[in-house]
């Protein structure tokens, strides 16, 4: 299913296809809004309690909003964004109100400018939890982290 004009692989658990076709929209809403560091466009796809967290893929915890556009100020001038980012495999699991969207094989295309240590993974995953309101569909937390890239070491002496 496909409902932007990005091309995503997606495998959906429960849900009719209202919720579905709005979680695979809002995934790339709050995708598009960490590739551009776009605090308004997040500000339309995250919640805004003020005790929800994100994880970033520096390692360190945001607690709101406000975390957010600080460490997308910080990231901003260090960042020259190439091209889109690739949407990966997207899977989501729907239960009721809450809904849990994992990606894998996320792409970034963007050129790092800035001094000082190189953050720049070519790949990540992106989990979010969305819950449903009356305003439709929001993140109310989100983990990053690198991905790893090659073969899993498990399978390795397969």
């Amino acid at each position: 299913m496909t409902t932007t004009d990005e091309t995503v692989s997606v495998t959906f658990d429960g849900g009719d296809d209202e919720a579905r076709e709005a979680l695979v929209e809002l995934h790339h809403r709050f995708l598009r809004a960490n590739d551009h560091l776009d605090y308004e466009a997040l500000t339309q796809a995250w919640d805004d309690t003020p005790t929800n967290r994100s994880f970033n893929t520096n390692g360190f915890t945001y607690e709101n909003l406000a975390d957010w556009e600080n460490i997308w100020n910080f990231y901003r001038p260090k960042f020259k964004l190439l091209g889109p980012y690739s949407p990966g495999r997207l899977h989501i699991i729907i239960r009721g109100d809450m809904a849990c969207l994992s990606a894998d094989y996320v792409s970034r295309d963007k050129a790092w400018v800035g001094d000082g240590e190189v953050h720049n993974p070519p790949y990540y995953r992106a989990t979010q939890v969305a819950v449903r309101s009356a305003d439709g569909w929001k993140v109310v937390h989100a983990h990053f982290s690198v991905q790893g890239e090659g073969e899993r070491p498990d399978l390795a002496d397969r």
